[in-house]
């Protein structure tokens, strides 16, 4: 048995190659399909295709060119899957109609899930709710607030892109190391791409500032990184902050992970053409760690 050469046929319009790939071959690294894709192991319709982000029309046929058979590719290039089981997990649902949803998350609860978190996670409590659904943005494990998640395919492919043309606004609260007394526009380009964050201090404590966040673009982990390189870390965040104060401010407060929250999207409904304003109210845990800051 060939694994890999047996010729798939796309069945979704529009769909990247790499996340198209990924979601066939669940059982195979990401990294390895990305690299099967760069290295020109992969042929769209007998064409090779260098790019992840190829989009696929319905009916295309896909063929990755990588000898070996099921179990030596397993065994080179395989992970260990995360498991999709149903989770009996409360969702704290903040607005619902017929073609999407929007939660706020907890924190330190993955949107998906992994092989060290197994079955907890936001994907496997959305298997409980809905029997169709689809992530259309991602949260860090630690960082709470607004999730959006769409019923339909179709109607997934309209609120990404929203997200990609930058029409979607969101807003963050962050509790930031220092004092940032005026209002900030951080353009500095992460993993080579553009990316711009604008920020607003809210609330003053000792040492500390609470800012209302904007990002103009998504890159990854966008608002800890930018506001690390501005000098004031994110409260909390051992990769871009320094750990020895996190771990004094954890010990003392009990903050887990770092502090930051998607507080509110906002967007034009792509059916009915109404603004649509989403507000995720902050963990209680975190308002107690503000009120003890302001004694």
């Amino acid at each position: 048995m060939r694994f890999y050469f047996t010729q798939i046929r796309s069945d979704r319009e529009n769909e990247r190659l790499d996340k198209f790939l990924r979601r066939t071959y669940p059982e195979i690294r990401l990294s390895a399909i990305q690299k099967f894709i760069r290295s020109g192991k992969v042929l769209v319709d007998g064409e090779r295709v260098k790019n992840g982000s190829f989009r696929l029309t319905i009916g295309q046929e896909v063929l990755v060119k990588v000898a070996g058979n099921q179990d030596e590719i397993k065994q080179r290039y395989g992970r260990i899957p995360p498991e999709h089981v149903p989770l009996n997990m409360e969702l704290d649902v903040i607005y619902e109609d017929e073609y999407m949803l929007a939660i706020n998350k907890p924190v330190g609860i993955p949107v998906q899930p992994g092989t060290k978190t197994f079955n907890n996670s936001i994907y496997n409590a959305l298997l409980s709710y809905n029997s169709e659904f689809y992530l259309v943005h991602r949260l860090d494990k630690y960082t709470s607030g607004v999730l959006l998640v769409s019923k339909e395919y179709e109607f997934t492919k309209f609120l990404t892109e929203l997200f990609r043309s930058h029409k979607m606004k969101k807003r963050y609260l962050a509790l930031v190391y220092g004092l940032i007394r005026g209002n900030l526009k951080i353009k500095e380009s992460l993993d080579g791409k553009e990316a711009i964050t604008f920020v607003k201090p809210l609330e003053f404590f000792n040492g500390y500032t609470l800012l209302s966040v904007e990002i103009l673009t998504g890159r990854k982990h966008q608002i800890r990184r930018h506001l690390a390189f501005n000098e004031s870390p994110v409260v909390g965040d051992d990769i871009y902050g320094d750990i020895e104060k996190n771990k004094e401010f954890k010990n003392k407060y009990g903050l887990e992970g770092y502090f930051l929250h998607c507080s509110k999207i906002s967007f034009v409904h792509p059916k009915n053409k109404k603004i649509v304003e989403i507000e995720a109210s902050l963990p209680l845990k975190r308002k107690k760690i503000l009120d003890e800051l302001a004694r």
